[in-house]
């Protein structure tokens, strides 16, 4: 128990609800076939109208399949003793009795279908399903009970049965069933006056029909109060009605009153021609109910959704026009107040959107319009009040009294000269670190160099140094972790930190210097930098290498041309401490190369497939270290989402200077 609104309501298990709603359908199973058997004419073998079958199809698809044989064991059970006190021989009793069970089976595994759900009611393909399951069961039932009285010998018996049956039972689970099933959750139009004065016509109309009427052109004259409950009333109470008007019909004719009176169209014709009229009443009815609420339904949906998009018309923070095509041109059909905002003519009543924009801007909207298909298209246009709006237009409507459209625009005027001025900021930036780069490497007798740098944007992490004093020269390489300006400033810094030390220094000396320098800016920042640091004697080629997690240098072998790469196992600066150091000799037509990661990318991803770039280059370029690195850094301006790139070598002439 829950309260709500000061109201206590009860949870009611579902155990027993489906328990409650067993004993009560087999109640009504009960009274309602006691009904029928009562009211039977004594000249007539069978009822003359069983609505009994609608209530048990109606249990039947109310719960899984798996629970149909069970409900109709039940159905049969009630139904037996009801036959025996009516009269019918034991072994007829029990034929009728389970021919029910099984017309229930029969309808509610149609009805259940494969997917084993409560079937819906809220369309024609609902309706038509329906009406094959009525019909089958109806059918099923007729012909078992038909040959039940046939075997057991009452020729006369089975005859009544096989025109009679299929009508009262189909009509029986028309009127019903639907009562069961999932209808759709209508509003009802009508108010409750409404209801009852309609109510009232109804059963006022069937009641002089019915009970002092004997015309049968005049049996239809409640279809008329039964559309208006159609169009007014939600389908379970026209249902209910209907039901109304079928049971005053079918008591009035076993009394011999009303157009379907049996001793005027004898007992026969008279229950197939009752069966006929509340079928087709049932049908036309509930047919037109549910297409008047799906129409409905359709026009609430349209209602619904042109109101949420005035709201978000209305309410968005974009400039929103309808804009529809005259013969002066666009004209502002309706604008929200961001609109009227951007463009302070909407609020002095100027409407031509050509005054609103300018004449360039309303151009720029007019040609697009004229290609405009369905879909939408993006542009952006400059006011003659010097704003800029990126537009986005779609198509409303085209029609021969001219186009419309639907304009939504922001204003990025602001957004736009602040771009401006971070592109030049990051121009500038551009500038000083190319400028901070070696852009003249001076002439070495004996000795020749190439460099190349291209970043990613236009400030990268990625640099390199060249230095020469004889009989010393310096070559690095450095890398520290990201792209853009922050990367740029440690690049920049890392730089400065390894040129402050004497050419002569040991390279493991150099990389300690520099970590006790940037360690608090690379902590602050959270980064690293990877850096390889050759120093080179220009007269016995000697070399030391020191490297702080780059691990991408190379040894390009000049007699037959081979390449050694360069390891190493110590970490880059801002991760760890003390570097070793790696000894070799340069030989004359050797060459140091040192490279960044972002060549990784440009030649597969592995180092081993880069050592196989760095020996074919040195194989066609062997003599000249700018072509060689040209040729291995080629495609890195073109491709796309890669990180810096960056080379740098020093090569030893063949005739080395004494």
């Amino acid at each position: 128990m829950r309260a709500g609104s000061g109201v206590l309501a009860l949870r009611v298990p579902p155990g027993i609800r489906s328990a409650a709603l067993i004993v009560g359908s087999l109640l009504a199973i009960l009274v309602i076939a006691w009904l029928s058997l009562v009211t039977q004419p004594e000249a007539l073998a069978t009822t003359a109208w069983w609505p009994a079958a609608g209530i048990a199809l109606g249990l039947g698809i109310r719960f899984p399949r798996r629970y149909i044989g069970f409900l109709a064991l039940a159905v049969v059970a009630i139904t037996l003793p009801l036959l025996l006190w009516a009269g019918r021989t034991v072994p007829l009793a029990v034929a009728l009795a389970v021919a029910t069970g099984i017309e229930m089976m029969a309808g509610s595994l149609i009805l259940r279908g494969r997917d084993d759900v409560l079937p819906t009611l809220t369309g024609p393909r609902d309706l038509g399903r329906l009406l094959v399951a009525v019909i089958t069961a109806a059918m099923v039932f007729d012909l078992l009970s038909a040959g039940a009285a046939w075997a057991l010998g009452d020729t006369a018996g089975a005859w009544t049965r096989l025109i009679t049956n299929a009508p009262k039972h189909a009509a029986g689970m028309m009127l019903l069933t639907p009562l069961f099933m999932d209808l759709p959750k209508r509003a009802r139009q009508a108010a409750p006056f409404e209801m009852l004065v309609q109510a009232a016509v109804t059963f006022a109309v069937a009641g002089l029909v019915f009970g002092v009427n004997q015309q049968m052109p005049l049996s239809f004259l409640p279809f008329v109060p039964l559309v208006w409950a159609a169009l007014r009333l939600s389908t379970r109470l026209m249902l209910l009605e209907i039901l109304g008007v079928a049971g005053m019909a079918s008591v009035a004719s076993t009394q011999d009153r009303g157009p379907f009176s049996f001793d005027r169209l004898t007992l026969e014709p008279g229950i197939v021609v009752l069966q006929t009229f509340e079928l087709s009443m049932v049908i036309v009815f509930l047919a037109l109910s549910l297409a008047v609420g799906r129409e409905r339904d359709t026009a609430q949906r349209l209602h619904d959704s042109e109101e949420l998009f005035r709201r978000i018309f209305d309410a968005s923070v974009a400039g929103n026009l309808i804009v529809g095509q005259e013969a002066d041109g666009w004209n502002v059909r309706r604008n929200n107040a961001s609109a009227a905002a951007t463009l302070p003519g909407l609020g002095a009543g100027d409407t031509r959107l050509s005054a609103l924009l300018g004449d360039s801007a309303s151009k720029a909207v007019s040609d697009e319009a004229d290609t405009l298909a369905d879909e939408h298209v993006w542009l952006t246009v400059t006011t003659d009040a010097e704003r800029i709006l990126q537009v986005s237009m779609v198509p409303i409507k085209s029609a021969e009294d001219g186009d419309v459209l639907a304009l939504q625009f922001h204003d990025i005027t602001e957004a736009t000269h602040a771009r401006r001025l971070e592109e030049e900021e990051l121009e500038r930036a551009a500038q000083v670190q190319r400028a901070l780069l070696p852009w003249r490497i001076p002439a070495t007798p004996g000795w020749s160099s190439g460099a190349l740098s291209v970043p990613a944007k236009q400030v990268g992490g990625d640099f390199f140094d060249l230095r020469f004093s004889a009989p010393d020269a310096v070559l690095s390489l450095g890398d520290v972790m990201g792209k853009g300006m922050a990367a740029g400033m440690l690049a920049a810094a890392t730089r400065i930190a390894l040129r402050s030390n004497e050419l002569a220094t040991s390279p493991s000396v150099v990389l300690t210097r520099a970590a006790n320098v940037l360690d608090g800016d690379l902590q602050r920042t959270c980064a690293f930098v990877t850096v390889a640091y050759v120093h080179v004697d220009l007269v016995s080629g000697k070399y030391r290498v020191a490297d702080a997690g780059h691990g991408l240098h190379f040894i390009v072998r000049g007699g037959p041309v081979g390449v050694e790469r360069i390891s190493s196992e110590d970490m880059p600066v801002g991760l760890g401490e003390g570097w070793h150091e790696k000894r070799g000799t340069l030989y004359p037509g050797d060459a140091v190369l040192l490279v960044s990661d972002g060549l990784l990318d440009l030649w597969g991803g592995t180092v081993e497939g880069l050592s196989d770039a760095v020996f074919r280059c040195a194989r066609e370029h062997r003599d000249c270290p700018q072509a060689l690195i040209d040729a291995l850094c080629a495609g890195a301006d073109t491709s796309v989402d890669r990180d810096d790139v960056t080379a740098v070598m020093l090569r030893r002439e063949r005739e080395a200077v004494a």
